[in-house]
């Protein structure tokens, strides 16, 4: 049998002889490795589950501007062009940006003073679930309006949009049909996305431009290119935001996000990492401290029965193989028993905070490749800490063997 065999064998063989020490041995790096892989799974699964919500949430990568100002097709076309850019469309004045109100026909409940939301294709309120609304017949409902209207996608609705022109008090109405509903979360406030070529159409009205393809009377459209007063813009990531934020200012357009949030989730995920790695590098360092020191204890006390090794013809190579098999043994076990500590742990966590949680959210989470990565650091430090023992294995007179004879 190849010696190197042999003495793997001859170490997992003294391994399960003194089974106690061996087991003290496990015990311990469990004791340092499960606190760490909780802590960790709470690091990972807090900061993950707060990212998410900032990121799944659509309003903490708007940046919305401040007052009114003159955007062209150029410049819509060169914010839209930018890879810090998910998604980009040009708003109306806000004062024009609204319905008079809109009235569910079949029960007669009406809301007043509705804010329009000009949206389009990849819009980040509409999800994936939701198809934005097109031509100048329909309509996407906040949740919040359409439980005040009481309609559900595919109902009609009846818009009144109402004018001062030339002195007078006018308006007209227009039938729009409810194509969808967004989710409470997307947009808390009563409100309606619409086209935008809808959007623009109510505009036109109430400044006394005619609009034709609706039948609404007023005076000839203004020649030239027509410039939008807002816009609503959405960055590609939280991490964006700052950037974008900062782009915008230096073009003198006034702004705010949502960036002290973002900031503050960010300042949290590297404080966290850093009280995690600190408490890991103290209790790591202890545990392999200790580890190094039992296993040269353990090979000094077996100086005898290690050089009859080295006198039978094992290469110094091999020798020191012995103490790190067993502390590769240790890591094994440690690791695995360390992760049976933690599941149940963090199943309790995660059913303790169940309430503050949303779906596919968890407080206390480890990914797979967490628990690999646990693995090979664990084996790397114990074959580090029995590199010394090894060292001094190696170092072992085959004459030590004859000198008690």
């Amino acid at each position: 049998m190849p010696a190197t065999s042999e003495i793997i064998r001859l170490a997992v063989r003294d391994f399960a002889h003194e089974q106690r020490l061996s087991w003290c041995y496990v015990l311990a790096l469990t004791a340092v490795l499960a606190p760490l892989l909780i802590l960790f799974g709470l690091k990972f699964g807090l900061v993950d589950t707060l990212a998410r919500r900032l990121v799944e949430s659509p309003s903490n990568r708007e940046v919305i501007a401040v007052g009114s100002h003159r955007y062209d097709a150029a410049w819509f076309k060169r914010i839209a062009a930018r890879p810090d850019v998910a998604f980009v469309i040009p708003n109306t004045r806000r004062i024009a940006a609204s319905l008079s109100q809109l009235q569910n026909p079949a029960s007669g409940a009406v809301l007043r003073a509705v804010q329009m939301v000009p949206t389009a294709l990849h819009d980040p309120l509409l999800e994936t679930t939701l198809t934005p609304p097109t031509g100048l017949n329909e309509i996407v409902l906040s949740a919040s309006a359409a439980q005040r209207l009481g309609v559900t996608a595919g109902e009609r609705l009846l818009a009144r949009i109402d004018r001062n022109y030339s002195g007078r008090d006018e308006g007209v109405v227009w039938e729009l049909t409810v194509s969808g509903v967004l989710q409470p979360e997307m947009l808390t406030e009563e409100a309606a996305l619409v086209a935008l070529d809808f959007l623009v159409a109510t505009e036109d009205y109430r400044d006394g431009v005619a609009v034709p393809a609706l039948g609404w009377a007023g005076a000839p459209a203004p020649t030239g290119e027509r410039q939008f007063a807002r816009f609503r813009l959405y960055a590609a990531s939280i991490n964006d935001v700052a950037r974008l934020e900062a782009d915008l200012t230096a073009e003198d357009i006034d702004v705010r996000s949502q960036l002290a949030e973002i900031a503050a989730m960010q300042a949290l995920d590297r404080n966290l990492t850093r009280v995690f790695w600190l408490i890991a590098g103290i209790g790591t360092l202890g545990f392999l401290a200790s580890l190094a020191a039992n296993l040269l204890a353990n090979v000094e006390r077996k100086r005898r029965e290690l050089s009859i090794l080295r006198l039978i013809g094992f290469s110094t190579g091999s020798l020191m193989l012995f103490p790190v098999m067993q502390a590769t043994l240790i890591a094994l076990l440690g690791t695995t028993a360390a992760m049976l500590v933690y599941l149940p742990v963090t199943t309790t966590l995660n059913d303790w905070f169940i309430l503050s949680l949303q779906p596919g959210e968890a407080i206390c989470r480890l990914l797979p490749v967490h628990l690999g990565l646990a693995l090979a650091i664990t084996l790397f430090g114990a074959i580090a800490a029995a590199s010394w023992a090894g060292w001094r294995a190696a170092r072992i007179e085959p004459a030590e063997s004859i000198r008690d004879v």
